[in-house]
């Protein structure tokens, strides 16, 4: 029972009496407005709207009648030389007025209206973040570039490609654009909302705009719409976390990287799809352990896979071909002096499904083989493909019957990532910073890859003979950085210069950098940029990459993105 309710016995005694008195002349003059009282007893659920009508139509009733021998008050409420005042003690006003003003004042702070400028409880466990980059970029295409490199995406995202071109009204497969420079604007937008549900509970969601549903990019190029149209934005993060002890947390749903890695294995757009555990414990003030492992679904089966084909009777469903990544990681940050500080970590990724099968005999008019869903879904430039349909020739024309076909991973992925890096504190804000990265792909089998390849080939032997497989399963990288790694003020300033090498298949090119040469693997170049801060917690920025392929046809592409980037 609140002070309020205790009050209300009193509260109606006391309107009661102020209604009667107003019916009395003498009473009413200078006495208190009964019905605002009522109806601010009303609004506060101190009573409710039938007692509060009932007690103004008992005060409606006319008086009971005198006796006779009383003489009437005159207007002035005197009688006989005394004046009648209706009086209600100063100890029983004060009490009344200070435990109302006390059970408002502990309504209005927990509802948020008792001051200005103060919100309610809920809207202080809720952060807003986002950021948005404009960028002008410019590709440009190396004369001597080869022009023989299939667009194996666009293969594998349509209805495959006939690979016979002996078939009547044969079509050639689409090709990568290696010749012609472009030039494009481009745009980035990220909102995301935090709301922290309990001490240890909290969630995550953000939208982020996108050409698609690439994994590694949320540019959205400006005119890609064609005429003013609008563009799409795609939910990039939806995670619950959860923190039951201290530095430990677990997330699930759809999160950032959780790792501790670079763009020569994982992109700085890609999310991860699963559940992750992370924590860290420190020793001392200097040293710091941190590990991180998780399951991440990187494909699922649809549930009706393979439940149609073209001939009658043929429509049977398919096996799961559900792909996953099985990820741990284990790091060390080490500050032997307040200035210099050291960290290092040793990862393993093993991605499982995503190598390419070759599928069961399969005939020529079928829509579907029982392989298919092992081709990538999402693929960048640079990984070793082979075909993966056995295909069945119809007997009554082999030799030009088509053999349309998809194109599978391959060699399977089991990846070893080894990180360093060293900072030099220059000043409280600026260091200098130098890094590397270290993949190594510990599946790849050279002689059954080298076997079924068709692409990452050595030089022709002649004028229609590729020479022999000369992808790779390592990749480096090395960067120095020197300023502010954070630019959040004006003046703000790094600068920064890097070198990678990266082999065919070292890592998964789906997930790689998205940027540099033509995104994915098989590339090796160099990379300048620097930023300045024009503002708080707005960035203006170039990066210069220069990159070749490393096996295969020549194909050398150079990239400027300038940048202009503000957070929120």
């Amino acid at each position: 029972m609140t002070r309020l309710s205790r009050l209300k016995p009193a509260l109606m005694a006391c309107a009661a009496g102020l209604s009667l008195m107003a019916t009395h002349p003498a009473a009413a003059a200078g006495a208190v407005d009964s019905a605002r009282l009522l109806e601010l007893m009303v609004s506060k659920g101190l009573v409710t709207r039938q007692e509060a009508d009932g007690l103004i139509a008992e005060a409606s009733v006319a008086p009971a009648a005198q006796p006779a021998a009383a003489q009437p008050v005159p207007a002035g409420g005197v009688h006989d030389g005394v004046q009648t005042i209706p009086y209600v003690p100063q100890v029983v006003r004060d009490q009344l007025k200070s435990e109302l003003r006390a059970e408002l004042g502990t309504q209005a702070e927990a509802q948020g209206w008792s001051a200005p400028g103060q919100t309610p409880e809920w809207t202080r466990r809720v952060t807003l973040s986002g950021d948005l980059r404009v960028r002008g970029e410019a590709v440009f295409m190396d004369d001597a570039n080869s022009d023989i490199f299939e667009d194996f995406e666009a293969i594998n995202r349509g209805g495959g490609q006939n690979i016979n071109d002996r078939t009547s009204g044969y079509v050639a497969p689409p090709y990568i654009n290696t010749q012609e420079d472009r030039r494009r604007a481009r745009i980035r937008a990220r909102l995301g909302v935090d709301v922290r549900i309990d001490d240890w509970i909290s969630a995550e969601l953000r939208i982020a705009t996108g050409n698609d549903s690439s994994p590694v990019s949320t540019n959205q190029t400006l005119g890609g719409s064609g005429e003013f149209g609008k563009y799409e934005l795609w939910l990039d993060r939806a995670a619950i976390r959860l923190a039951p002890v201290k530095d430990v947390s677990l997330a699930f749903g759809r999160f950032g990287n959780p790792f501790w890695t670079s763009e020569l294995l994982f992109d700085d757009d890609l999310n991860f799809d699963g559940v992750a555990l992370s924590g860290s414990h420190r020793f001392g003030q200097n040293l710091q352990v941190f590990g991180t492992a998780g399951a991440f679904p990187i494909f699922n089966t649809s549930l009706n896979y393979g439940s149609r084909n073209a001939a009658a009777g043929q429509g049977r469903a398919f096996k799961s071909q559900d792909k996953y990544l099985a990820a741990a990681q284990l790091g060390l940050n080490y500050h032997p002096t307040p200035r210099l500080g050291l960290k290092a970590s040793v990862g393993y990724f093993y991605f499982d499904g995503v190598e390419g099968k070759v599928s069961s005999p399969c005939y020529w008019y079928e829509q579907a083989c029982d392989t298919d869903a092992t081709r990538p879904v999402f693929q960048q430039f640079g990984n070793t493909l082979f075909p993966i349909r056995s295909i069945i020739a119809n007997p009554n024309d082999p030799t030009g019957s088509p053999e349309v076909q998809y194109f599978g991973l391959a060699s399977a992925y089991e990846v070893l990532n080894l990180r360093g890096q060293v900072e030099y504190a220059l000043s409280d804000r600026k260091v200098a910073r130098l890094e590397g990265d270290f993949v190594k792909n510990l599946a790849l089998d050279d002689a059954l890859v080298a076997a079924r390849a068709v692409n990452n080939l050595g030089p022709m032997t002649s004028a229609t003979t590729f020479g022999p497989w000369a992808g790779g399963d390592t990749g480096w990288s090395t960067r120095l950085t020197v300023g502010n790694v954070d630019i959040a003020e004006r003046g703000d300033w790094n600068v920064m210069l890097g070198y990678r090498h990266l082999e065919s298949d070292a890592v998964l090119a789906a997930f790689t950098d998205s940027d540099f040469h033509l995104g994915g693997t098989n590339n090796r170049g160099w990379s300048v940029g620097g930023n300045i801060g024009l503002g708080r917690n707005t960035v203006a920025g170039f990066r210069w990459l220069s990159a070749e392929e490393i096996a295969d046809a020549p194909l050398s592409v150079d990239r400027l993105l300038v940048d202009l980037t503000t957070r929120f």
